[in-house]
């Protein structure tokens, strides 16, 4: 419900800041798709609890607070009442430790009450288009909201707009950068490090974005999909083959989880809420009892690992996303265990065009569609555009060691960890693999998965050397 003050807003403080300032906003759908938030931003000016407040969906800003120095504002009565009444802060004093169990107690209270939070970590504002250390209140206040997501946000320009010790504004572009929301783990020391290491990371994305050179070709992401039936033990390799591309760059594993590595060794990250999410989505597939059951919750967790793999790409830029299992490939492959008689080669290269939006010579009316009537509701969704690997290794285990191996871990089966349901997704993920080397010309290697993951390890690494080397070798004959 709107109310004077969102009028206020509407009508007059955001056609000022549009027509004065003017804003460019990247990421915006990371913050309207959220109910719940604390926002956390780097602190230029006092013009940026405006900008911020710009973002915002026009719901949400009687239950959004920023938090401010209560001793600045102060200074001036009608100015306090302004601030007040347009942004309802929570304030704080700075250098006051005993008001600060009293500021705490206020941010509780607006939180249990489903309200939203802006915070500016660094206290004050810092040097000009610099990001300070952090304190660490925010990390406090995470650490006991782990379930409200945070959206890290990068606010440039105001600086230059209103810098200190200015009281008149300059009209100057400005331009705010809203990562993806993310739920903190650890303790608020290390939230409030990851943070800080966040902001900064988003803020040399935009720097780099404001100033390349538009002649300049940026560097892929590569992403390396090992694929392979329950028990196969592509999850250990995935692993390994990540581990070991850090060693000279930076690689993201997507598998049960999402980790980073860098020098060999796993770098700290916190997860994005859809992470958070898929993980809700996999475990309630898990404990499907039928593969009716199984199918809707399986295919909403690829979904979302695909999502997943743009916003890695996005806000990471890894130079390598390995993938333990491919979501388009996947979705794919197991399209046998439902509708068997239809799984050919042609309507697997068709599949995966559709789902890629590759398909602009595949008819409206071609018998897929009908055969399979969720490549058009995913279509019709816009959820057709998913990720092809640049290179796929598929680990090939009989069927038999496979279940055996997945009995001694000692867990409750998934309702397709049999032998003939894991012998149907064998062969329908080589006709995958197949499909996509002779077709749609994606690097393929076939791996024995009855040899020691040392040997096996060391024939995928040679195998993605050689193919990264003939890729490098054809941009150089091109240039």
């Amino acid at each position: 419900m709107f109310t004077f003050k969102t009028l206020v807003h509407l009508l007059i403080l955001r056609p000022i800041v549009i027509l004065l300032f003017g804003v460019n906003v990247f990421g915006r759908e990371n913050l309207y798709r959220l109910n719940r938030y604390i926002i956390v931003a780097n602190h230029n000016s006092h013009l940026d609890i405006l900008l911020l407040f710009y973002l915002l969906p026009l719901k949400q800003i009687n239950k959004t607070h920023p938090v401010a120095a209560m001793e600045y504002f102060s200074k001036s009565k009608i100015i306090f009442r302004l601030v007040r009444y347009l942004f309802d802060p929570v304030w704080i004093k700075r250098g006051d430790t005993e008001y600060f169990t009293e500021f705490m107690n206020v941010v509780k209270s607006k939180l249990d009450d489903g309200h939203n939070l802006i915070i500016f970590p660094e206290g004050s504002r810092g040097l000009p288009g610099e990001v300070q250390h952090f304190k660490t209140g925010i990390g406090r206040i995470s650490e006991q909201y782990r379930n409200i997501p945070i959206v890290p946000v990068f606010i440039s320009g105001t600086e230059r707009s209103l810098p200190r010790r200015y009281s008149i504004p300059v009209p100057i572009w400005n331009n705010i950068t809203i990562g993806p929301p993310q739920l903190f783990k650890g303790s608020y020391r290390e939230i409030t490090h990851s943070l800080e290491d966040t902001i900064k990371v988003i803020a040399g994305k935009e720097f780099a974005g404001r100033h390349k050179r538009k002649t300049k070709r940026t560097k892929p992401v590569i992403t390396i999909a090992v694929l392979g039936i329950d028990g196969s033990g592509k999850s250990t390799l995935s692993k390994n083959i990540s581990k070991s591309l850090s060693s000279t760059a930076c690689s993201a594993l997507v598998s049960d989880t999402l980790e980073f590595f860098e020098n060999g060794r796993t770098r700290h990250t916190q997860p994005f809420v859809t992470e958070n999410i898929r993980h809700m989505v996999s475990d309630y597939a898990k404990n499907a009892k039928s593969l009716k059951q199984y199918k809707v919750p399986k295919l909403t967790e690829l979904l979302l690992r695909d999502i997943l793999l743009n916003e890695i790409k996005r806000w990471y830029s890894p130079d390598f996303i390995i993938l333990d299992g491919s979501p388009v490939l996947n979705l794919t492959s197991w399209a046998i265990l439902y509708k068997e008689n239809y799984f050919t080669d042609d309507v697997c290269h068709k599949a995966i065009r559709i789902l890629c939006s590759l398909d602009e010579s595949i008819a409206k009316d071609d018998p897929i569609y009908k055969d399979f009537p969720e490549l058009s509701a995913l279509k019709k969704i816009k959820l057709n555009n998913m990720n092809l690997p640049d290179i796929v290794l598929f680990l090939d285990v009989n069927p038999q060691i496979a279940v055996d191996r997945i009995d001694k871990r000692g867990q409750a089966k998934q309702v397709h960890e049999t032998t003939d349901k894991l012998e149907k997704l064998r062969k329908a993920y080589l006709t995958t693999c197949n499909v996509i080397r002779d077709k749609m010309k994606v690097p393929v290697y076939i791996l024995k998965g009855d040899r020691s993951i040392e040997e096996t390890l060391s024939e995928a690494t040679d195998f993605i050397q050689k193919i990264l080397k003939e890729e490098l070798n054809n941009e150089k004959s091109k240039n």
